[in-house]
Protein backbone atom coordinates (compact mmCIF):
# COMPACT_ATOMS: atom_id res chain seq x y z
CA UNK A 1 0.00 0.00 0.00
CA UNK A 2 1.51 3.34 -1.25
CA UNK A 3 2.43 6.03 2.35
CA UNK A 4 -0.07 8.20 1.64
CA UNK A 5 -2.82 5.07 1.65
CA UNK A 6 -1.05 3.89 4.56
CA UNK A 7 -1.66 7.57 5.88
CA UNK A 8 -5.18 8.27 4.84
CA UNK A 9 -6.17 4.02 6.17
CA UNK A 10 -4.36 5.10 9.76
CA UNK A 11 -6.46 9.05 9.91
CA UNK A 12 -9.52 6.85 9.41
CA UNK A 13 -9.27 4.41 11.61
CA UNK A 14 -8.16 6.93 14.44
CA UNK A 15 -11.46 8.88 13.43
CA UNK A 16 -13.50 6.01 14.03
CA UNK A 17 -11.77 4.46 16.80
CA UNK A 18 -12.38 7.84 18.74
CA UNK A 19 -15.62 9.12 17.00
CA UNK A 20 -17.80 5.91 16.12
CA UNK A 21 -20.76 8.45 15.31
CA UNK A 22 -18.46 9.59 12.88
CA UNK A 23 -20.18 10.60 8.84
CA UNK A 24 -17.40 8.42 6.52
CA UNK A 25 -17.69 10.91 3.87
CA UNK A 26 -16.24 13.68 5.84
CA UNK A 27 -14.92 12.46 9.36
CA UNK A 28 -17.55 15.26 10.72
CA UNK A 29 -19.45 13.75 14.44
CA UNK A 30 -22.70 12.68 13.93
CA UNK A 31 -25.64 14.88 15.22
CA UNK A 32 -28.97 13.99 16.66
CA UNK A 33 -30.79 11.53 14.37
CA UNK A 34 -28.40 11.35 11.90
CA UNK A 35 -27.61 7.98 10.81
CA UNK A 36 -23.75 7.00 9.48
CA UNK A 37 -24.22 10.42 6.73
CA UNK A 38 -24.14 13.86 8.49
CA UNK A 39 -26.81 15.92 6.98
CA UNK A 40 -24.39 17.95 4.38
CA UNK A 41 -23.41 14.69 2.65
CA UNK A 42 -26.87 13.45 3.11
CA UNK A 43 -28.27 16.55 0.57
CA UNK A 44 -24.73 15.99 -1.04
CA UNK A 45 -25.89 12.54 -2.53
CA UNK A 46 -25.99 12.84 -5.91
CA UNK A 47 -29.15 10.67 -7.39
CA UNK A 48 -29.12 9.41 -11.07
CA UNK A 49 -33.19 9.57 -10.91
CA UNK A 50 -33.48 6.46 -12.87
CA UNK A 51 -36.69 5.51 -10.38
CA UNK A 52 -38.41 8.13 -12.78
CA UNK A 53 -37.48 7.12 -15.92
CA UNK A 54 -39.02 4.98 -18.76
CA UNK A 55 -35.32 4.34 -19.78
CA UNK A 56 -32.28 5.64 -19.07
CA UNK A 57 -28.63 5.12 -20.24
CA UNK A 58 -27.29 2.28 -18.39
CA UNK A 59 -30.20 0.51 -19.16
CA UNK A 60 -29.83 1.31 -22.69
CA UNK A 61 -25.96 0.80 -23.01
CA UNK A 62 -26.54 -3.15 -21.37
CA UNK A 63 -29.17 -3.80 -23.62
CA UNK A 64 -26.74 -3.49 -26.55
CA UNK A 65 -25.31 -6.04 -24.99
CA UNK A 66 -27.68 -9.03 -24.00
CA UNK A 67 -31.32 -9.28 -23.67
CA UNK A 68 -31.87 -7.58 -19.89
CA UNK A 69 -35.20 -6.54 -18.41
CA UNK A 70 -34.43 -3.32 -16.58
CA UNK A 71 -31.48 -1.47 -15.08
CA UNK A 72 -30.77 1.27 -13.13
CA UNK A 73 -28.24 3.01 -10.45
CA UNK A 74 -28.99 4.98 -7.60
CA UNK A 75 -26.51 7.55 -7.38
CA UNK A 76 -24.10 9.93 -9.91
CA UNK A 77 -20.70 8.61 -9.53
CA UNK A 78 -17.68 11.23 -10.00
CA UNK A 79 -14.06 11.41 -8.64
CA UNK A 80 -14.78 13.64 -5.78
CA UNK A 81 -18.49 13.17 -4.80
CA UNK A 82 -19.72 11.69 -1.86
CA UNK A 83 -20.83 8.10 -3.65
CA UNK A 84 -17.35 7.88 -4.52
CA UNK A 85 -16.00 8.14 -0.70
CA UNK A 86 -18.76 5.83 0.89
CA UNK A 87 -17.93 3.21 -1.80
CA UNK A 88 -13.89 3.45 -0.70
CA UNK A 89 -14.53 3.61 2.55
CA UNK A 90 -17.06 0.37 2.15
CA UNK A 91 -14.71 -1.27 -0.23
CA UNK A 92 -11.15 -0.68 1.81
CA UNK A 93 -11.86 0.26 4.85
CA UNK A 94 -14.18 -2.60 6.28
CA UNK A 95 -17.07 -0.38 6.62
CA UNK A 96 -19.87 -3.43 5.38
CA UNK A 97 -22.70 -1.00 6.93
CA UNK A 98 -22.86 1.63 4.61
CA UNK A 99 -23.17 -1.35 2.04
CA UNK A 100 -26.14 -2.03 4.07
CA UNK A 101 -27.33 1.58 4.08
CA UNK A 102 -26.99 2.28 0.47
CA UNK A 103 -28.99 -0.62 0.03
CA UNK A 104 -31.94 0.52 2.02
CA UNK A 105 -31.97 3.95 0.52
CA UNK A 106 -31.70 1.98 -3.04
CA UNK A 107 -34.60 -0.50 -1.91
CA UNK A 108 -36.43 3.23 -0.67
CA UNK A 109 -36.15 5.15 -4.00
CA UNK A 110 -36.86 2.06 -6.32
CA UNK A 111 -39.47 0.35 -4.64
CA UNK A 112 -41.94 1.02 -7.26
CA UNK A 113 -39.99 0.34 -9.92
CA UNK A 114 -40.10 -2.76 -12.15
CA UNK A 115 -36.11 -3.17 -12.07
CA UNK A 116 -36.81 -3.95 -8.18
CA UNK A 117 -40.74 -4.65 -7.84
CA UNK A 118 -40.60 -7.51 -10.88
CA UNK A 119 -37.21 -9.53 -9.12
CA UNK A 120 -38.09 -12.44 -7.45
CA UNK A 121 -34.08 -13.41 -6.64
CA UNK A 122 -31.42 -11.28 -6.16
CA UNK A 123 -28.30 -11.95 -6.94
CA UNK A 124 -24.91 -9.86 -5.74
CA UNK A 125 -21.64 -9.68 -8.15
CA UNK A 126 -19.64 -12.04 -6.88
CA UNK A 127 -16.07 -11.40 -5.77
CA UNK A 128 -12.91 -14.08 -5.84
CA UNK A 129 -12.13 -16.28 -2.88
CA UNK A 130 -9.43 -14.68 -2.08
CA UNK A 131 -10.45 -11.09 -1.97
CA UNK A 132 -13.26 -11.63 0.03
CA UNK A 133 -11.28 -13.42 2.19
CA UNK A 134 -9.11 -10.30 2.67
CA UNK A 135 -11.76 -8.00 2.44
CA UNK A 136 -13.77 -9.91 5.23
CA UNK A 137 -17.03 -9.54 3.32
CA UNK A 138 -18.85 -9.16 -0.24
CA UNK A 139 -19.69 -5.48 -0.66
CA UNK A 140 -22.07 -6.12 -3.00
CA UNK A 141 -23.66 -8.37 -0.45
CA UNK A 142 -24.11 -5.92 1.66
CA UNK A 143 -25.95 -4.14 -0.72
CA UNK A 144 -28.08 -6.72 -1.71
CA UNK A 145 -28.93 -7.19 2.01
CA UNK A 146 -30.18 -3.91 2.35
CA UNK A 147 -32.19 -3.58 -0.64
CA UNK A 148 -33.93 -6.91 0.83
CA UNK A 149 -35.10 -5.15 3.42
CA UNK A 150 -37.47 -3.37 1.12
CA UNK A 151 -37.87 -6.00 -1.24
CA UNK A 152 -38.42 -9.39 0.74
CA UNK A 153 -37.22 -11.83 -1.61
CA UNK A 154 -34.44 -14.54 -1.89
CA UNK A 155 -31.17 -13.45 -1.91
CA UNK A 156 -28.50 -16.23 -3.58
CA UNK A 157 -24.99 -15.31 -3.13
CA UNK A 158 -24.00 -19.38 -4.87
CA UNK A 159 -25.41 -19.10 -8.36
CA UNK A 160 -22.05 -16.85 -9.82
CA UNK A 161 -18.69 -17.71 -8.86
CA UNK A 162 -15.59 -15.37 -9.81
CA UNK A 163 -12.90 -17.67 -11.53
CA UNK A 164 -10.17 -15.16 -11.49
CA UNK A 165 -9.25 -12.69 -9.43
CA UNK A 166 -8.78 -10.02 -11.75
CA UNK A 167 -6.39 -7.46 -11.51
CA UNK A 168 -7.16 -4.00 -10.32
CA UNK A 169 -9.21 -1.78 -12.89
CA UNK A 170 -8.91 1.51 -11.90
CA UNK A 171 -6.20 2.54 -14.31
CA UNK A 172 -7.65 0.28 -17.45
CA UNK A 173 -8.98 1.71 -20.32
CA UNK A 174 -12.33 0.53 -21.60
CA UNK A 175 -10.86 -2.40 -23.47
CA UNK A 176 -8.45 -3.98 -21.57
CA UNK A 177 -11.01 -3.83 -18.69
CA UNK A 178 -13.64 -5.82 -21.14
CA UNK A 179 -10.99 -8.13 -21.44
CA UNK A 180 -9.88 -8.34 -18.02
CA UNK A 181 -13.24 -9.61 -16.88
CA UNK A 182 -15.03 -11.54 -19.48
CA UNK A 183 -14.05 -15.10 -18.47
CA UNK A 184 -14.16 -13.80 -14.88
CA UNK A 185 -17.16 -15.10 -14.13
CA UNK A 186 -19.19 -18.34 -14.33
CA UNK A 187 -22.60 -20.38 -13.55
CA UNK A 188 -22.12 -22.76 -10.72
CA UNK A 189 -23.03 -25.96 -12.34
CA UNK A 190 -25.31 -27.30 -9.99
CA UNK A 191 -27.97 -24.68 -11.09
CA UNK A 192 -28.34 -26.17 -14.30
CA UNK A 193 -29.65 -29.10 -12.75
CA UNK A 194 -31.65 -26.72 -9.87
CA UNK A 195 -35.74 -26.85 -10.88
CA UNK A 196 -36.04 -23.90 -8.70
CA UNK A 197 -34.28 -21.25 -10.37
CA UNK A 198 -36.20 -21.91 -13.99
CA UNK A 199 -38.17 -19.15 -14.99
CA UNK A 200 -37.02 -17.06 -12.78
CA UNK A 201 -36.34 -13.10 -12.47
CA UNK A 202 -32.76 -12.60 -11.52
CA UNK A 203 -31.62 -8.76 -10.23
CA UNK A 204 -28.20 -8.84 -10.38
CA UNK A 205 -26.77 -6.59 -7.96
CA UNK A 206 -23.38 -4.41 -8.09
CA UNK A 207 -21.77 -1.72 -6.22
CA UNK A 208 -20.54 0.74 -9.14
CA UNK A 209 -20.87 0.11 -12.76
CA UNK A 210 -18.09 1.77 -15.31
CA UNK A 211 -17.45 0.05 -18.72
CA UNK A 212 -20.80 -2.75 -17.83
CA UNK A 213 -18.01 -5.52 -18.85
CA UNK A 214 -19.21 -7.16 -14.79
CA UNK A 215 -22.54 -6.80 -15.20
CA UNK A 216 -22.94 -7.89 -18.31
CA UNK A 217 -20.69 -11.18 -17.55
CA UNK A 218 -23.16 -11.68 -14.82
CA UNK A 219 -26.25 -10.88 -16.18
CA UNK A 220 -24.67 -13.06 -19.66
CA UNK A 221 -24.11 -16.37 -17.14
CA UNK A 222 -27.38 -16.11 -15.47
CA UNK A 223 -29.57 -16.37 -18.71
CA UNK A 224 -28.31 -19.70 -19.51
CA UNK A 225 -30.80 -20.96 -16.98
CA UNK A 226 -33.77 -21.96 -18.48
CA UNK A 227 -36.47 -19.49 -19.00
CA UNK A 228 -34.15 -16.75 -16.63
CA UNK A 229 -35.22 -13.09 -17.11
CA UNK A 230 -32.57 -10.62 -15.86
CA UNK A 231 -32.09 -7.03 -14.57
CA UNK A 232 -29.16 -5.40 -13.06
CA UNK A 233 -29.20 -2.37 -10.47
CA UNK A 234 -25.86 -0.28 -9.53
CA UNK A 235 -25.17 2.04 -6.28
CA UNK A 236 -23.61 4.22 -8.62
CA UNK A 237 -22.98 4.75 -12.10
CA UNK A 238 -20.67 7.65 -13.83
CA UNK A 239 -23.64 8.92 -16.17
Amino acid sequence: MPKRNQIQHLWDSCIQFFYPGSCPACGQRLLGDEQLLCSPCLSRLACTGHESMETNPLETRMKAHLPLQRAAALLRFTQTGVAQKLLHQLKYHHRPEIGQFLGRLGGQKFAGHPVLKEADCIVPVPLHPAKQKQRGYNQSMMIASGLNEARKIEIRADLIVKTEASNSQTRKNRLSRWENIRQSFALDPRCQQDANLRNRHFLVVDDVVTTGATAVSCCRELLQLPGARVSFFAVAHPE
